[in-house]
């Protein structure tokens, strides 16, 4: 079982302008965190239809993601982190893949993977904000098609040599992408719900599932009982596919985030099939620089000692 944190969502400790992101990230890599984590809107709307679980004509002013919130760029931000770090691995949670060309996000990824030594993990999602589509000027339809022709496509590229790839939406001949990635393969993780769709893409093309937020545990384990069905199908070993699940937050008397009682929740996610837990946002436990190394070690000791061994 291994730990993740997030590294988004964190005002108030990463600062205005990311002052202290990089900081964070040296201080989690040397927690001995195993995955360093980036979530990403490239832009919000003041106005938002249509959020993960929104009713039919809700909208939000940024209850539900807050329009203002910064968002850096992952692979820019990646970047960074990489140079600070050392061990840990970087992923993106979520990536939208089909807001960028696939060509153009096959040499992003190559590069982040070439200059962090072989650590990245790719997580890419299909994407729900309209507005956001729309300000960037991609259609906002067939997005679980689109996305999967993307990382189709990067994955071809990613071999290098000349490559070509048809799709209906994604097609070119005898391209090269140069850097190839370090890794001879760059995980993919998908986000989603635990669905049949979800576990066939895992499977066929991928290399993690993250499922959507706090996902109740007996979800993740229809989800990993479906990816291990599709397994079974197609002759893949399951043991090569990765899970990461959120810890829900509990709370002390005060308000803050409890964290002996929320990664005790890891104990019921691994039974269910996890693999990795990420830990809630750190500013629901601190909310100065200094208390984040004291944090993460607590964290990781919190793990019960079958899932640490």
């Amino acid at each position: 079982m291994g730990l993740a944190v997030t590294l988004s969502h964190i005002e108030g400790l990463s600062a205005p302008r990311q002052e202290h992101l990089l900081e964070l990230a040296r201080v989690a890599d040397a927690a001995g965190v195993d995955q360093i984590v980036l979530s990403e809107h490239v832009t919000l709307a003041r106005v938002i239809t249509g959020h993960p679980g929104a009713r039919p004509g809700e909208t939000s002013t940024g209850s539900f993601f807050p329009s203002d919130e910064e968002y850096p760029d992952p692979f820019v931000a990646l970047s960074a982190i990489a140079a600070v770090t050392r061990t840990a691995r970087l992923s993106t949670n979520i990536l939208i893949a089909p807001l960028r060309p696939a060509v153009l996000l096959a040499k992003m990824a190559a590069t982040l993977d070439v200059l962090s030594g072989g650590r990245l993990d790719l997580g890419v999602g299909a994407g729900w904000h309209r507005e956001e589509f729309a300000a960037l000027g991609v259609p906002f339809r067939r997005l679980a098609d689109r996305m999967d022709d993307t990382v189709l496509a990067c994955q071809s590229l990613w071999r290098g040599g000349p490559s070509s790839f048809s799709s209906d939406t994604v097609s070119f001949t005898d391209m090269y992408c140069s850097p190839t990635p370090l890794q001879a393969r760059i995980p993919v993780w998908f986000g989603g719900t635990a669905t049949e769709a979800m576990a066939r893409r895992v499977t066929g093309i991928g290399d993690g599932w993250s499922p959507i937020g706090n996902t109740p545990v007996a979800d993740v384990a229809l989800g990993v009982a479906l990816i291990r069905e599709q397994c079974s199908r197609i002759g893949r070993d399951p043991d090569t596919i990765a899970v990461r699940c959120s810890l829900p937050l509990r709370v002390t008397a005060g308000g803050w985030g409890d964290i002996g009682r929320t990664v005790a929740a890891a104990a019921d996610l691994a039974a269910a099939g996890a693999t990795i837990v990420q830990l809630p946002p750190l500013k629901r436990f601190v909310d100065k620089l200094d208390d984040v190394g004291p944090l993460l070690a607590a964290a990781r000791n919190s793990l019960p000692e079958h899932i640490r061994e």
